[in-house]
């Protein structure tokens, strides 16, 4: 590989890690919100949450969620962005993980974070509940970042077309893979059960996340086709 190769690849890299961290941050302050209001605890932990995502659009780091929407249009080539971006990612929220293990925060958000992941793992469909879960996950983290590009052509606040799909998502507890791994590190354990339950709400973030993507290229295709004259 070339110098520049490697600094491209080493910044990707880094961007996920940042990324990471600012999803870990807000799955720390959303389970802390839900700690201190309660009821509402949960509402305003979606809205802390989705300041996140907010961050990381704007500053153009890279989060596996969020590039899913771009598989579709993807060469061959690019796809080891995709398992890079998410370990890179898994890494940012472990370094949240540890921080927080050493701030009194740890006191309430690692048993909630914990409780949390439990109780979905405990369910007897655990299985099936992940991957639609995390399809409804994906599909609104796709609307999220395409926001940025589709909302203002309507006139509309790309801020609010950003943050909304996040809150509803983030208040309706949908399965993000790699919001996840947080409450997987407050866990502390490692079974087959949380394997299959972290692929399988990856496997579910992609494809909710290609849902849209795949409709818009088939529309444009079709759009085309019936401009070529007969």
């Amino acid at each position: 590989m070339k110098k520049k190769q490697i600094l491209d690849v080493v910044v990707f890299v880094l961007l996920a890690i940042l990324s990471g961290f600012m999803i870990g941050m807000g799955g720390t302050a959303s389970l802390y919100a839900q700690h201190l209001y309660g009821a509402w605890g949960k509402l305003i932990g979606a809205i802390l949450f989705s300041l996140g995502i907010f961050a990381i659009l704007t500053f153009q780091m890279k989060l596996f969620t969020g590039m899913v929407a771009g598989i579709p249009n993807m060469k061959k080539k690019d796809l080891w962005q995709l398992p890079v971006c998410f370990l890179g990612n898994a890494i940012g929220v472990a370094i949240v993980a540890l921080l927080v293990s050493t701030t009194p925060l740890a006191d309430t958000t690692i048993p909630l974070g914990a409780q949390a992941i439990a109780g979905k793992l405990n369910q007897d469909n655990w299985a099936m509940c992940s991957l639609c879960s995390s399809i409804f996950c994906g599909m609104l983290i796709t609307l999220s970042v395409w926001s940025v590009n589709y909302v203002p052509e309507k006139g509309l606040s790309a801020t609010v077309g950003v943050m909304l799909p996040i809150i509803f998502f983030a208040f309706c507890g949908f399965d993000h893979s790699v919001a996840n791994m947080l409450y997987f590190y407050y866990l502390g354990e490692l079974s087959w059960t949380v394997v299959g339950y972290i692929a399988l709400s990856i496997l579910g973030n992609i494809l909710g996340g290609i849902a849209l993507p795949l409709v818009v290229k088939l529309k444009k295709h079709v759009e085309e086709t019936e401009e070529i004259p007969s």
